[in-house]
Parts: structure tokens; C-alpha cells; sequence
């Protein structure tokens, strides 16, 4: 595969807003519709913070995005009653993860995740965390596919979305 996974750069910014605006138009149609709205969940400016931030990675291929995601440390206050299995503030946690769908079950999405757990155990952290919708089965599947363990399924109110039943999960690293 001639396939790279990489913090995004300043230059493509624009790029990776077109890239979750064409994301969230075909989402919109999917039985998994995950309720994200363009420049309303991820907004423009949290995707160019967060590239500001080195914190939205990329998978691309001859310049083109094929998998994105937000990784900080920033989290719902819910988290703070999971009972995850390793107590560390040295945590990345995985936010508005995209695959572009014409990628679907190529493998893509999984070469991603190991880019994210290679990159963690380069820079000290020692869990990756994240939450995704009850009904989003594709993301459930592949979160179970990459060893991420399910810890709490919840209610929790998001911004935008409202409240929603999730399923919490972690990879120890």
C-alpha cells in the first residue's frame, strides 16, 4: 500500500474541511447517519485548532485523504465514570473519526488505527480512549477488530447531537 499515516500540515486545511463536508453529505444518507452537520460537528475551526494543535491526523494516498481523526486529551465529563482499565492521565482520545466511504472494508480504517497506537507508544501514551454511537456498527466493529475494549455503555448529552447512547472503549497500550 502506498498508503501514509501522518499529522495533518498547515497546507491542508482546506483539504480536510472538504474532506468531512463530503463525509457528512454522504453520512446524511447512511443507515449509521452519525448526526455531524458541515461546520457544525467537527466545525471548520475545531479542524484547523486542531491541526494548529498537531492534533488531527490523516491517512493519504498521492495527496489524497482517505481517514481523518481529532486525538487530544479532551474527553466528556461522563468518561470520568467509566471504569476504564488503566488509571493514567496519559491518554489520547480519539474524536470525529472519518473514513472516506468509497474506502470502506479495504482495510484503510485499520492501518489508521495502528498509525494512531504506533504514534501513541512513540509519545508516552498509555490508553487510547474513545466513545461512538450505540447504532454506528461499522465503528463498533472495527474498534472490536483493533483490540479496543468495551468498557461502559452510556448515555451522554452532546453538543449539537443531544443525548445519545454510546459505547465507551479503550486500548491499553
Amino acid at each position: 500500500m502506498g498508503i501514509n499515516f501522518r499529522l495533518a500540515e498547515q497546507k491542508e486545511k482546506q483539504k480536510i474541511i472538504e474532506f468531512y463536508d463530503y463525509v457528512i453529505e454522504v453520512n446524511t444518507e447512511s443507515q449509521y447517519n452519525l448526526k455531524w452537520q458541515k461546520n457544525v460537528h467537527p466545525s471548520h475551526d475545531l479542524l484547523n485548532t486542531s491541526v494548529d494543535n498537531n492534533e488531527l491526523f490523516i491517512c493519504e494516498e498521492n495527496g489524497e485523504i482517505l481517514c481523518a481523526c481529532i486525538m487530544n486529551k479532551s474527553y466528556n465529563e461522563a468518561y470520568d465514570t467509566v471504569p476504564w482499565g488503566i488509571t493514567t492521565k496519559d491518554i489520547g482520545v480519539v474524536h470525529a473519526l472519518a473514513t472516506r466511504p468509497d474506502c470502506f472494508g479495504k482495510g484503510i480504517a485499520s492501518y489508521f488505527i495502528g498509525g494512531l497506537k504506533k504514534h501513541c507508544k512513540e509519545h508516552g501514551i498509555k490508553a487510547i480512549r474513545l466513545d461512538v454511537l450505540k447504532y454506528n456498527l461499522p465503528g463498533i466493529a472495527l474498534y472490536n477488530k483493533c483490540g479496543f475494549v468495551m468498557r461502559k455503555e452510556m448515555i451522554m448529552s452532546v453538543p449539537n447531537i443531544g443525548d445519545e447512547n454510546f459505547e465507551l472503549y479503550e486500548y491499553i497500550l
